[in-house]
């Protein structure tokens, strides 16, 4: 049997330290990996679309990662536009693999963390070191992050999106991953916002439907 403990701790980081959360489920199972939303704008690892998708995945018997880039809650150091907090990104990656031996790694992100999910999930596929199955980027902002970086992108990859998004424009993400080499799944959301309001409970559903509600592990 495993065992479900979430616990907040400090590991190194390339400035310094990082704040994570980790929440060990079982035992060998997989792990997903959360990025959190732009700092600049209020982002940590306790939003409650990133949370609620580590919740997701815990469900489907993933443990789950959050953690906060640098210049955010505990962790040293400042913004660095998306360069380094993909590096934060890659850091906790790696901190998994070399300490929690997961079976697989799952990569998933918010706005702003969908472009760093992304960006870490490709360095680390390349270098060949653990399976990553897919990636989930949740109202990506394809507009003001630099996915020329990580494009075409070559996992398994879902997007989730509400169509009323006031924040990221529906229609260009839209554009966006249709021109992708390969398809994306796109999940609309009729009617939701980019924070998801009063919809996370569906949003999580969606989740669970994108694997089919079968367990990851």
């Amino acid at each position: 049997m495993g065992r479900d403990k979430m616990d907040k701790q400090l590991i190194k980081g390339p400035l310094g330290q990082l704040e994570i959360a980790v929440n060990h489920i079982q035992d060998g199972a997989p792990y997903v990996l959360v990025c959190h939303p732009h700092p600049l704008y209020g982002g940590t690892m306790d939003n409650k679309v990133v949370t609620m998708t580590a919740k997701a995945y815990e469900n489907l018997g993933c443990n789950s990662v959050r953690f906060n880039y640098r210049g955010v809650g505990e962790s040293d150091g400042i913004y660095a536009k998306s360069i380094g907090e993909a590096e934060d990104a890659v850091a906790v990656a790696n901190w998994i693999i070399e300490n929690q031996s997961p079976s697989k790694l799952y990569f998933a992100g918010f706005s702003f963390g969908a472009y760093i999910a992304a960006q870490a999930a490709s360095d680390i596929q390349t270098t060949g070191q653990i399976d990553v199955p897919h990636l989930l980027m949740i109202a990506p902002s394809v507009e003001n992050s630099p996915f020329e970086r990580v494009t075409p992108i070559s996992l398994d990859t879902s997007i989730i999106m509400g169509n009323a998004d006031d924040v990221v424009s529906y229609d260009a993400v839209s554009q966006w991953a249709e021109v992708q080499f390969q398809p994306l799944e796109m999940i609309t959301m009729e009617g939701a916002g980019h924070f998801f309001h009063g919809r996370l409970t569906e949003l999580k559903q969606h989740i669970h439907e994108i694997f089919d509600g079968e367990s990851l592990v």
